[in-house]
C-alpha cells in the first residue's frame, strides 16, 4: 500500500471512531440484543465501549455515517443484518479442554451412562461458538468408546450465531485456535491442510462424524427435541443473562434432560442455581433427580 492510501485509509478511520454513539441508541441496541439473544448489557462504560467498537465495524461494512443509519438497517432488514447483528455483539471465547475437569467427569461417567441407558448415548453442547467445546466433548467419548465397542455417542452442538457455527461444522483451525490440546490429541484426531497458501489443523472424520452443528437460540420459548439429552453442556452464556432469563433456560435445560442425566455449566455460573430437579455433584456440574 502507498504512502498516500495508507494515509486515505487511516483517516477513514479516524472519521469512524469520531462517530458518537448517544445514550438513547446504546440502549437500543441493548434492547435489541436482550430481545433477541437474552444477552443483559445494561448501561456502563465497559458495556458502551463494547457497542460502539463493535458495530463501528458495521457501519464500515456498509458505508454509513451513524449509528441510526444501522438502527435502520437493524429495526426493518432481513434474517442476514439480524445474523451479523447477533453475531457483532455475542463473545465468543473457547478453547479446547477449557476447564478440563469437566471432561474427565464425562470420561468418568460414560461408562455408567451406557449400562445405565444402553448404546446411544446423547448428548447437546448448548453454546457451541467455533466448535472447539463440542469437538472436546467428541474426542472424550471416542476415548471411551473405544474401550466399549458397543457404545455410540451422538452430539448435537448448537449456538445463535451461524457464523461461529460454519466454522465449528468445518472444524478447521489454525495453529493458534489449537491452544490447551495435548500434541497426542492433535494428531490422532486432527489433520494438516493447506489453503490459499494457508495451514490448517481439520477434524478427522472419527470426531467430526459425531457432531452435528445446527442453529439454537437459548430464548426460544420452548425446547422441542425428539429425545431426552444424557449430557447437555451449557457453559460460560448464562454469565451473559439476567436472573430471571438464567432461571427460565435452567428450566427448559432440564426439561430436556433425562433422568439421571447430567447438566454441566460454567466454573462461574454454578453458584447461585438452585432447581428442585437438579443435584450439584461437583463445580458446575448437576445430576437430574
Amino acid at each position: 500500500m502507498s504512502a498516500l492510501k495508507k494515509t486515505e485509509a487511516v483517516s477513514a478511520l479516524y472519521e469512524f471512531e469520531d462517530i458518537q454513539l448517544t445514550e438513547k441508541m446504546f440502549a437500543k441496541f441493548a434492547k435489541h440484543m436482550y430481545d433477541l439473544a437474552g444477552v443483559d448489557l445494561p448501561f456502563s462504560p465497559k458495556n458502551h465501549a463494547l457497542i460502539r467498537n463493535r458495530i463501528v465495524k458495521l457501519l464500515r461494512r456498509h458505508g454509513l455515517k451513524s449509528y441510526e443509519q444501522y438502527w435502520d438497517m437493524v429495526e426493518h432488514g432481513n434474517h442476514e443484518i439480524t445474523s451479523e447483528f447477533i453475531s457483532a455483539l455475542t463473545t465468543n471465547m473457547t478453547s479446547f479442554y477449557r476447564e478440563g475437569n469437566h471432561f474427565d467427569f464425562l470420561a468418568q461417567q460414560l461408562p455408567e451412562l451406557y449400562k445405565k441407558f444402553g448404546a446411544d448415548i446423547r448428548m447437546w453442547c448448548a453454546a457451541a461458538s467455533t466448535g472447539q467445546e463440542p469437538y472436546t466433548i467428541a474426542m472424550t467419548a471416542h476415548e471411551v468408546m473405544q474401550q466399549i465397542p458397543g457404545m455410540k455417542a451422538r452430539l448435537l452442538a448448537t449456538d445463535i450465531d451461524l457464523q461461529v457455527l460454519k466454522k465449528g461444522s468445518i472444524g478447521a483451525y489454525e495453529d493458534r485456535e489449537m491452544q490447551g490440546l495435548p500434541p497426542a490429541q492433535r494428531l490422532k484426531y486432527f489433520e494438516k491442510v493447506k489453503k490459499n497458501e494457508t495451514e490448517y489443523w481439520r477434524a478427522k472424520d472419527n470426531i467430526h462424524d459425531m457432531v452435528r452443528f445446527a442453529q439454537f437460540n437459548l430464548m426460544s420459548p420452548k425446547y422441542e427435541f425428539q429425545h431426552k439429552f444424557h449430557v447437555i453442556f451449557c457453559r460460560n452464556v448464562l454469565i451473559y443473562f439476567d436472573e430471571e432469563t438464567t432461571k427460565k433456560v435452567i428450566d427448559s435445560l432440564t426439561s430436556c434432560l433425562a433422568p439421571g442425566g447430567y447438566l454441566i455449566l460454567g466454573h462461574s455460573e454454578s453458584g447461585n442455581i438452585k432447581h428442585t430437579h437438579l443435584k450439584p455433584l461437583s463445580r458446575a456440574v448437576y445430576q437430574k433427580l
